[in-house]
């Protein structure tokens, strides 16, 4: 049997995305002291900027692929090492070569992405990871789970190796990347690139308290800014980020992954403005988005006596930011860079205009709700 050097060449190039090229074996490529047998076992070694990925074509000759040593990661170049050493070992072994023995980790993650896609459809159905994927250990550790939705037709679309590449160093270690279709990436990173190893170990003990609570929510929020502003520097055109509390993904990554979708469509709707949206600040959002459209239009009706001001965008802008700080009427005013008599004289309109002073707990709730329901009744 004679393997076809130029498509494993070419199988190369497709995963790895870098370009790579077949130069025929030469004793002064070994490292002093090296023999052409004790070679193969070390898979790969670095020349003058170049990775040489030495290969057994046929029985007694050696070949070689080469690609520049920039282009890869470690991980990538384990890949690659592994990928090789299957092929040889088929080769020797005798079975015909087939494009099912060489998987992709884009091929495989897509595998998974379509997976996970009908499992979070049926969740009634609950299945097990399919074992080809070698995916349980992974899904086993805690991760913090992340989904990126674009908007509209993204041209010169980025690849599933930039991204990768792009996660990896933001997040400083290996990250799972899933394509869900064209616009839409699962990632998932272990909790403690986010946090660290000593804050991993407190959340897996009943002491922690809700002091823990805030300063995770922070850590990703935080977190969660830097991303945006990586991605937006590559990314063309408008997109968003849901994010989620850590989880256990074998456990619990369909429901996760609808959270999210969940997320990101009440996000769109109440938060117009935003582009990252968290799914624990979207309680009251995700409870009045299920109420029927006639009970939302007749609360609509009923609390407001006149709701023209409330159309106004000025108006909507400083009751969004009013409700933030929560009803803090100095601190808004220095958000809004206005005077504080400023402030005040639009909200005494606003009291005037509604009959609903947001000054006070009562007629604050009434309006906030009202904000809320207005959005998602105009929008359906």
């Amino acid at each position: 049997m004679t393997l076809d050097t130029e498509w494993i060449q070419q199988q190369l190039q497709n995963i790895i995305q870098a370009p790579f090229t077949i130069v025929p074996w030469c004793p002064d490529m070994m490292a002093e002291g090296k023999t052409a047998d004790s070679v193969i076992p070390d898979r790969s070694f670095v020349r003058d900027n170049k990775l040489y990925f030495p290969f057994r074509a046929s029985a007694g000759e050696l070949a070689a692929f080469v690609v520049e040593a920039r282009y890869l990661t470690d991980r990538e170049r384990k890949l690659v090492e592994a990928l090789l050493g299957n092929m040889e070992q088929v080769w020797q072994n005798g079975p015909q070569l087939s494009d099912n023995l060489i998987y992709s980790e884009e091929e495989r993650m897509n595998r998974f992405g379509q997976w996970l896609i009908q499992q979070a459809a049926n969740q009634n159905r609950e299945e097990e990871v399919p074992d080809e994927l070698q995916l349980r250990d992974l899904l086993s550790a805690c991760m913090v789970p992340i989904l990126l939705n674009g908007e509209g037709t993204q041209e010169g679309a980025i690849t599933y190796t930039q991204l990768h590449r792009l996660f990896a160093s933001y997040f400083g270690g290996d990250v799972l990347l899933t394509p869900l279709d064209e616009q839409s990436w699962l990632i998932m990173a272990k909790t403690e690139l986010l946090l660290g190893a000593d804050d991993e170990r407190d959340k897996d003990t009943e002491s922690r308290d809700a002091d823990f609570t805030e300063s995770l929510e922070e850590v990703l929020t935080a977190f969660s800014l830097g991303l945006y502003e990586l991605i937006a520097n590559e990314w063309v055109g408008v997109f968003h980020l849901a994010v989620s509390k850590p989880s256990i993904p074998l456990q619990s990554l369909p429901q996760e992954l609808n959270l999210l979708w969940e997320t990101i469509h009440l996000g769109k709707i109440f938060h117009v403005t935003e582009h990252i949206h968290f799914s624990w600040e979207l309680h009251l959002e995700r409870l009045l988005n299920r109420i029927p459209k006639e009970q939302r239009v007749l609360f609509l009706e009923q609390v407001m006596k006149s709701s023209v001001i409330l159309e106004d965008s000025e108006t909507m802008a400083t009751l969004d930011i009013f409700f933030q700080l929560d009803c803090n009427v100095s601190e808004t005013a220095k958000r809004l860079y206005v005077h504080r008599n400023t402030l005040i004289y639009r909200l005494d309109k606003i009291k005037q205009e509604t009959g609903l002073d947001v000054r006070t707990f009562n007629d604050a709730v009434l309006v906030k709700l009202y904000l809320l329901l207005y959005k998602v009744t105009k929008r359906k």
